[in-house]
């Protein structure tokens, strides 16, 4: 059962556990300003043992690579990935914060939620601090801590006067100045000294800033970045030397020149023409760093957009057909055959596809992607061509939008799911099918 944590209170985490702890706000600009996440790793005496153990956009994984900053495609905006057993031992505790940009406060948020998740998405606790009084643009929501080796999470909630700058620098960080300052006298001689962190966002290279963070798949042990998120998004994957990736045929865009490519039947002959007839292609192609690491980019066929899932052992997803871009090696995709009356009457087709394994699965759709995350006994009606991809071990029924037959077999659009919770439900906002009628007004004939 979930605990909902007060300021102060606090509650023991399993031993050795992989968590997930996701912060959400609203409205997503408090005040206008941009809000952030951050996390410092902490010593003896409260303090950083160095730059790497501050963990933010700049910075998204610690040196030890037990803690990563994730973009969420959850009901979370940001989210932490922390292993506890691959924690150094003299890391005493993590500082979970939240900062605004600019001069803006925290008052101006309407509501600030943590929630912490174990590895197979069990919530076990929550925390909403108070804002309403606050002055201040830095908040330290919560400490993971050490104690009598026995890993615990506090819950704070204490504002911190200045941004993120003056917080980085109380835990021991060496902060860069961003404004200019006058040229230094010249020095004698170069000394070796580690230069300062900077916690100015700079623009990706481009003609587009990309607003994006190279993140850390848990369970395939690979990173990756998504670019342009929203529009025209552009998929990074990073492989190690050996690794695999299998992605659509017509997905690549660019890779490196270490990377092999090999195009292959997923699951023989019927895997592959049921792919086909679920709207995928018949051959997956298969990327190999056989000659060093290297990366892969990779991007939709429509433009919108693409989402990252860390899929865990019996946590796999049932695709729509247009929906698979790409996975790790250890995840198997199959096809699954619909009954006949979901199949005639739903715009998935008899064909959709099934992902399920331990690994990374990405996603992409015509316009955004949006996730609910339902409950246990909550439901959700969608139209069908708008879903993108949902949990296997959810239930849903096909629901006829018009009253008579005759309308709802003509009309597409008026076929709709009712999903049950618990599970994971991701639509995308756009429908291409609607897209086509509105243009075909526009063209001659």
């Amino acid at each position: 059962m979930t605990r909902s944590l007060q300021p102060g209170a606090n509650l023991p985490l399993p031993s050795g556990a992989e968590l997930r702890i996701g912060i959400a706000w609203e409205p997503e600009r408090p005040g206008g300003h941009e809000a952030d996440a951050s996390a410092f790793l902490l010593r003896k005496g409260d303090r950083v043992g160095g730059d790497v153990d501050f963990v933010f956009y700049n910075n998204p994984c610690s040196a030890c690579g037990s803690l990563t900053l994730n973009q969420s495609v959850g009901p979370e905006r940001q989210a932490f990935h922390l292993r506890l057993g691959d924690l150094p031992a003299d890391v005493a505790k993590i500082a979970i914060c939240l900062t605004l940009h600019g001069r803006g406060s925290f008052a101006q948020a309407r509501r600030i939620d943590l929630r912490i998740f174990d590895a197979a998405r069990t919530e076990l606790m929550s925390f909403s601090p108070p804002t309403a009084s606050m002055t201040e643009a830095a908040l330290i929501l919560g400490e993971v801590y050490r104690r009598n080796d026995q890993w615990k999470f506090r819950a704070v909630g204490q504002g911190f006067t200045g941004g993120l700058g003056p917080l980085a620098t109380h835990f021991g960080v060496d902060i860069r100045e961003e404004t200019p300052a006058a040229p230094p006298p010249p020095v004698p001689r170069a000394t070796a000294k580690v230069p300062p962190v900077s916690i100015g966002k700079a623009s990706a290279t481009g003609v587009l800033p990309t607003a994006s963070i190279v993140r850390h798949s848990a369970a395939a042990d690979l990173d990756y970045e998504i670019l342009y998120p929203g529009a025209y998004t552009l998929a990074r994957v990073d492989l190690p030397r050996g690794r695999h990736l299998k992605a659509q045929s017509d997905a690549m865009v660019a890779m490196a020149p270490t990377i092999d490519v090999e195009g292959k039947m997923e699951g023989g002959l019927l895997g592959g023409l049921g792919r086909l007839m679920s709207g995928e292609s018949f051959f997956l192609q298969t990327l190999t760093a056989a000659r060093g690491p290297g990366s892969v980019f990779l991007a939709p066929a429509s433009p919108g957009d693409v989402a990252a899932l860390d899929l865990q052992p019996g946590d796999g997803y049932v695709i729509q057909k247009d929906g698979f871009l790409a996975c790790s090696e250890e995840v198997q995709v199959s096809t699954q055959v619909q009954n006949i009356a979901r199949g005639l009457f739903s715009q998935e087709g008899f064909f959709i596809l099934k992902a399920e394994g331990r690994g990374l699965v990405f996603l992409e759709s015509y316009g955004a992607i949006h996730e609910f995350d339902l409950q246990p006994g909550q439901q959700k009606i969608v139209d069908n061509g708008h879903l993108v991809a949902w949990s296997q071990s959810m239930r849903y029924e096909l629901e006829m939008g018009n009253p008579g037959f005759i309308a709802a077999f003509t009309s597409g659009e008026k076929i709709v799911c009712r999903f049950f919770g618990p599970g994971r439900l991701l639509v995308q906002t756009r429908q291409p099918r609607q897209f086509g009628l509105w243009i075909s007004r526009f063209l001659p004939g």
